[in-house]
């Protein structure tokens, strides 16, 4: 009987997490109004958009990317896009160390041959950043940050 019911617990446990990582998933996806234009541009041709003064700064990414949207989701979460001036493993590399040095938890992520994604929690939020090379812009990596309670 008690190894069923740690099953049972390990099996919520699972569909739980399972459905935090889809939820966040869903969000990054989520149409919603935007505040400025979210379409792809190479860092040489970006345009900066600023923060949003209420945006968590531990959730801001490094700062040689150039944030080249903002759109407010529902719920109060906002994403951020962005490119890198980098290649993608040096912008995984960048994303992984600045997420880890200010206070966020990391979960839920993968490591692809051109993207990458994963989950984190810290700082009373939580949210998921993702990044995919960009084959239309070579050395250059987008970048997409979701950021909520």
């Amino acid at each position: 009987m008690p190894v069923v019911a740690g099953l049972a617990v390990l099996v919520a446990a699972s569909v739980l997490a399972g459905c935090e990582s889809d939820e966040l998933k869903s969000a990054m996806a989520e149409p919603a109004g935007s505040v400025t234009s979210m379409a792809p541009v190479c860092a040489r041709d970006a345009k900066p958009v600023a923060l949003p003064a209420s945006f968590p700064s531990p959730a801001a990414v490094p700062d040689t990317y150039v944030v080249t949207g903002v759109e407010a989701r529902s719920q109060g979460r906002t994403v951020v896009t962005a490119v890198s001036p980098k290649p993608f493993r040096q912008t995984l590399a960048d994303m992984q160390k600045a997420y880890s040095s200010r206070g966020w938890t990391a979960s839920e992520g993968e490591v692809e041959e051109r993207d990458a994604e994963s989950n984190f929690s810290g700082n009373g939020l939580r949210g998921r950043w993702a990044i995919r090379e960009m084959p239309e812009c070579t050395g250059n990596t987008s970048v997409s940050v979701l950021i909520g309670k």
